[in-house]
C-alpha cells in the first residue's frame, strides 16, 4: 500500500447542521435586524458540530467510512437568544435549551472520528449560529427575538473554499443519505 502523496490536496472541512431555506430566511432576518453590514452572508449560515480542519483524501475517505451508518435523531432546535463572545468579536444566535440529543450527536460524531485519528476540540460544544464577525458587542437586547424552530434530521459535510471576496461553503454530502 502506498502512502498518500505529499502534494495531496487538503480540504478545509467541517460537519454541520445546514438549514433549509425557511429556517435560513428566518435566521438571516434576525441577523439583518441586529448586525447590519457586519453579518455573515445568508448562504453561510449554519451550525458547526465538528470542525475537521485541513483534510487529505485518505483521511476524508476514513471519515466517510466511519460515518456511513450515522443515525441522526430528528429533533427540534429552538434558536431564541443572542450571545456575544468578546475575544473573537462574534455575535451568535443560540438556544436557551439545547436538546440533549444534540449533545449526544456531537459526542457520537467525535467518537466515530477518533477511530480515524481525529482529535476533538477541547472546548465544550455550544450550539450556535454565527450571525456576525468583528461585531462591536455586546449582544443586543432589542429587538426581541422571534424564535426560529429548526427541525434537525441530517448532518452535512461542508467544505470551506477560499475565494477572492472571502470564503464560500459547499455542502459535499449529508447523512443520512
Amino acid at each position: 500500500m502506498s502512502s498518500p502523496s505529499t502534494t495531496d490536496h487538503r480540504r478545509r472541512l467541517f460537519l454541520a447542521l445546514w438549514p433549509e431555506n425557511a429556517e435560513r430566511r428566518q435566521i438571516a432576518e434576525l441577523a439583518a435586524s441586529v448586525a447590519g453590514g457586519r453579518r455573515v452572508r445568508d448562504a453561510h449560515l449554519h451550525l458547526t458540530l465538528v470542525f475537521l480542519g485541513a483534510t487529505d483524501s485518505a483521511r476524508l475517505a476514513a471519515y466517510e467510512a466511519a460515518l456511513a451508518d450515522l443515525a441522526v435523531p430528528t429533533l427540534d432546535l429552538i434558536l431564541d437568544r443572542y450571545g456575544y463572545w468578546p475575544q473573537p468579536r462574534i455575535l451568535w444566535l443560540g438556544s436557551s435549551h439545547t436538546p440533549p440529543e444534540l449533545y449526544e450527536l456531537v459526542a457520537d460524531l467525535n467518537q466515530r472520528l477518533r477511530g480515524c485519528g481525529f482529535v476533538p476540540e477541547r472546548r465544550a460544544f455550544q450550539a450556535h449560529v454565527t450571525l456576525a464577525r468583528k461585531y462591536p458587542g455586546p449582544a443586543p437586547m432589542q429587538p426581541p427575538i422571534t424564535p426560529v424552530r429548526w427541525r434537525i434530521g441530517a448532518v452535512a459535510l461542508v467544505e470551506s473554499l477560499r475565494e477572492a471576496d472571502g470564503s464560500c461553503y459547499q455542502v459535499l454530502r449529508r447523512w443520512p443519505d
